[in-house]
């Protein structure tokens, strides 16, 4: 029975192989990420704000919105634009977030001198309901939040869960930027 299990488990691992992530380099933050192989990377900045678009699509405009990828700001001297820790400014902008989806439960983990929240949820769409991710890193230390976005089709959920999960787990953040 067990030479059984392990060739369904070998076919069924073989069959539904995750695309192959590829390191990014993000050197404006001094960090990196691992993004799936054939994603596309824009990188915009103002004002001490680094803003990462990451996805599944390419986008013929600047107006076109992206169905799957991931959104990274990356904020520098958040007490001194708002006037508040980077933590207490990450549960802010969660709060916020938190009213849009009905049930949406905030955690709240710890990473080296990184405070992460993260809050999970659904929006409807025209096009169909829309998995959010967002998770925010704040760096007390240094005055630097982290914030990413990810979303998805609800309907592709079981199958970009694993990409998703490996993509945020895979960021590579310097401590004192």
């Amino acid at each position: 029975m067990k030479p059984l299990l392990f060739l369904l488990l070998t076919a069924t691992m073989a069959f539904g192989q995750q695309p192959a992530l590829k390191e990014q380099a993000l050197p404006a933050i001094k960090g990196s990420i691992l993004l799936p192989d054939g994603w596309q990377m824009k990188e915009e900045s103002e004002d001490g704000v680094i803003v990462y678009q990451m996805s599944r699509d390419k986008a013929e405009s600047e107006e076109e919105i992206f169905s799957t990828g991931l959104i990274l700001s990356v904020t520098t001297k958040v007490p001194d634009r708002a006037s508040m820790k980077p933590s207490e400014y990450a549960r802010d902008l969660l709060t916020s977030a938190q009213e849009e989806g009905e049930g949406a439960k905030l955690e709240k983990t710890q990473e080296g001198q990184l405070e992460c929240l993260r809050l999970e949820y659904t929006i409807e769409s025209e096009e169909g309901n829309i998995k959010v991710i967002n998770l925010a890193k704040a760096n007390d230390a240094t005055g630097t939040l982290y914030f990413a976005t990810w979303q998805s089709a609800e309907k592709e959920e079981p199958a970009l869960k694993p990409v998703r999960e490996a993509v945020l787990s895979s960021m590579k953040l310097d401590p004192s930027f």
